[in-house]
């Protein structure tokens, strides 16, 4: 036995050892892009890849490709729709998002194919200023990534969205588009709303659901030339965290140059968070735009307070989109 146990011992060491020999000879000095092997990425050179999240078959024969990101990269990314950020066939260009926050953001927007082109792959590709590619079809056809508008086991489903003086409303993540383009000036903020409600079939008996289930509205940036910056509209909730200063607050009121130097330095790029504690309102949001030039903003309201719903299962969330011109 204790024979046994040297040999093992031996062999052990010789296993443990051996590599490390062979690894330090081969290790001289970092590679030809500076780092050493095994070395992580900078955190300013990580992966930024889109995703197909899924495919819809509409009422109408109609099919919708649903696309989001995965940014892994602490900072947001800004890639202007084009060369380096393209859908292919380009008919389907014009809503990626070019404002690339950090993390995984699911259901950004959606590539309409009409029934004819049902077997038409749409590709998104995406080029970072390094060189790197990262590129992804959207298809349809595969059951596995088929989504669907059925509630959920508790009944949840996409709340629906819409804008003062249009008809319609939207549901998922092709949404709704306001035909209205709000105008404004830089340093000049302006109010974005949204209205929603919560259409969700939830069983009233259950004590679960004595009380509305809340919804939230995240107001973000799609596209635009600057970073847009948000502040709290003074119909929301105040947090906590967050007590405004009433100097600043007059600074922004009479816009200008000072109001634009509070968005530029003291407020980020979003998004902005405004619950709606009985699953139904609207939701506004004061936005400021450092630069001139065309910006796509979303609202993306969720009910993800239920247990049946989270981006993760792919419901139950709607997107409003509202398109911005700026001018100096």
């Amino acid at each position: 036995m204790q024979v046994r146990k040297a040999v093992g011992g031996v062999a052990l060491m010789m296993l443990l050892w051996g590599p490390w020999a062979t690894v330090e000879a081969q290790v001289v000095g970092p590679g030809p892009d500076g780092r050493w092997p095994l070395q992580p990425n900078s955190p300013g050179n990580r992966t930024l890849a889109p995703f197909m999240e899924g495919w819809y078959a509409n009422e109408d024969g109609s099919f919708s490709i649903s696309f989001g990101y995965l940014n892994l990269n602490e900072d947001t990314l800004y890639i202007p729709v084009g060369e380096g950020n393209s859908l292919e066939p380009a008919q389907f260009n014009g809503m990626q998002p070019t404002v690339f926050l950090p993390g995984h953001h699911r259901g950004i927007f959606t590539a309409e194919l009409p029934a004819g082109m049902r077997d038409t792959d749409v590709w998104w590709a995406l080029t970072k200023a390094n060189g790197d590619i990262t590129r992804v079809p959207g298809r349809i056809g595969a059951v596995a990534y088929q989504l669907d508008w059925y509630p959920r086991p508790h009944g949840s489903v996409p709340p629906r969205v819409s804008f003062d003086g249009q008809n319609g409303e939207g549901r998922g993540p092709t949404g709704i588009m306001a035909d209205r383009v709000m105008t404004t000036s830089v340093g000049s903020p302006i109010t974005l709303s949204v209205n929603t409600h919560d259409i969700s079939e939830r069983d009233e008996s259950d004590f679960r659901f004595a009380e509305a289930v809340p919804l939230r509205v995240v107001w973000s940036q799609i596209q635009g030339p600057g970073r847009v910056a948000f502040m709290r509209h003074e119909s929301n909730p105040v947090p906590e965290e967050e007590e405004l200063d009433p100097e600043i607050a007059a600074a922004i009121a009479n816009g200008g140059a000072a109001a634009a130097a509070f968005f530029a330095d003291q407020r980020g790029p979003g998004p902005e968070t405004i619950p709606l504690e009985d699953g139904e309102g609207t939701a506004r949001v004061i936005a400021g735009f450092p630069e001139p030039g065309e910006y796509l903003m979303r609202a993306r309201v969720d009910n993800f307070s239920a247990a049946d719903s989270g981006d993760g299962d792919q419901c139950c969330w709607t997107n409003g989109f509202v398109r911005v011109t700026v001018t100096p």
